[in-house]
């Protein structure tokens, strides 16, 4: 269904340069917000305002705007998409929160925790706008920047959760999202921003492969390949106790969480591999050229902080133990000399250490 719509996209990287060409292919309004400096690649899309994807998708489209002023790529905005990675959601939403209007629509892309953090600043701020909040589980493509008006894409997903709170207004949000992406990716439903949270299978398919690999990928970063060299029969069969434990913690958290295997399988396209390390492997996987990841990758310095951590923690207010991924925090930590259980995301920088678990639930909806 075709709504009438306006679109920043507040980021200029892989994923948010995707998206504006995905937007604009659909003939939508959209405004792309560089957030750091105005390199070649910013100057010459100010130049010729033009993003097209190539590779698993052929499409693109010319950008209403791109800016180094917020102000002036929210303006009229009715939705603010946030595509960045989540280290940098913090400073983002501080510049963005001065100039949200009532009635607009932010999403995140991917969640990671972001819709605790940006009410918790909204609250510090004084600023109480009636907006949406989505948060999808992941980015819609594996996807890479080849030139400043390019990005090849590996490989799409075929099905992506995104989950909006208010949850009444859920239904307009993804209705939106699946015209923009017509015929390319479908968003379905999710319970609530915490369960798109807990649903991220960063935290499966990232941590581990890095830190059981920590001495070949250092030596070897350039060309290591993550899930081809990286996963392994019995590196893939460990990534399954650490997700099962995810599972069955969520359950008794009262979240309905999705077995990584079976979301790799949504996103790509099913097949009948039994473990993680056969599905990689199968003509469905998108990442056989994925390349570059060192041992301080945002594999572990985004996704141990950013995903891991606030499960634990999570976890733990519910009085549930997680081993493995207890020791993955704390592995992580002692390799690069950083205490991620204290730097992390934890649930008092997201504002909810004093709610109960029923609570934090429910303000997620």
């Amino acid at each position: 269904m075709k709504h009438e719509c306006t679109f920043a996209v507040l980021g200029s990287g892989n994923g948010a340069r995707a998206w504006c060409a995905q937007i604009a292919a659909k003939g939508y309004s959209v405004t792309m917000w560089e957030p750091l400096e105005a390199t070649d690649d910013f100057r010459k899309l100010v130049a010729r305002p033009e993003i097209r994807l190539c590779g698993d998708m052929n499409l693109g489209g010319r950008l209403a705007n791109v800016t180094m002023k917020i102000d002036e790529a929210m303006k009229g905005a009715d939705f603010v998409l946030i595509v960045v990675p989540s280290f940098a959601h913090e400073p983002i939403f501080r510049k963005m929160i001065p100039h949200l209007r009532d009635g607009q629509n932010v999403v995140v892309v991917p969640g990671n925790f972001a819709g605790f953090r940006l009410r918790k600043i909204m609250r510090e701020a004084g600023v109480s706008r009636k907006i949406t909040i989505s948060e999808t589980a992941s980015m819609p493509y594996a996807c890479r920047i080849s030139g400043f008006d390019t990005v090849t894409v590996y490989k799409r997903k075929l099905k992506l959760q995104i989950a909006t709170s208010p949850f009444s207004f859920s239904e307009y949000v993804r209705e939106v999202m699946n015209d923009v992406f017509d015929g390319y990716v479908e968003y379905i439903a999710s319970d609530s921003l915490l369960s798109i949270d807990c649903d991220n299978i960063n935290y499966t398919l990232h941590p581990l492969p890095v830190l059981l690999n920590f001495g070949a990928i250092e030596l070897n970063s350039k060309t290591f390949r993550h899930y081809i060299d990286g996963i392994t029969p019995e590196i893939s069969e460990r990534m399954k106790s650490m997700d099962i434990e995810r599972v069955k913690a969520g359950s008794g958290i009262g979240l309905r969480l999705q077995e990584c295997l079976s979301q790799i399988k949504m996103y790509y396209g099913t097949n009948d591999a039994a473990d993680i390390y056969e599905y990689v492997h199968s003509g469905e996987s998108p990442y056989f050229d994925l390349v570059g990841q060192s041992i301080k990758s945002r594999y572990i310095t985004e996704d141990v902080p950013g995903v891991v951590v606030p499960f634990v923690q999570l976890a733990a207010k519910a009085g549930i133990a997680l081993p493995i991924a207890e020791l993955v925090v704390g592995l992580a930590s002692f390799l690069h000399g950083v205490d991620y259980f204290s730097s992390g995301t934890t649930l008092e920088k997201l504002g909810i250490q004093n709610f109960s678990i029923d609570d934090i639930i429910e303000s997620s909806k």
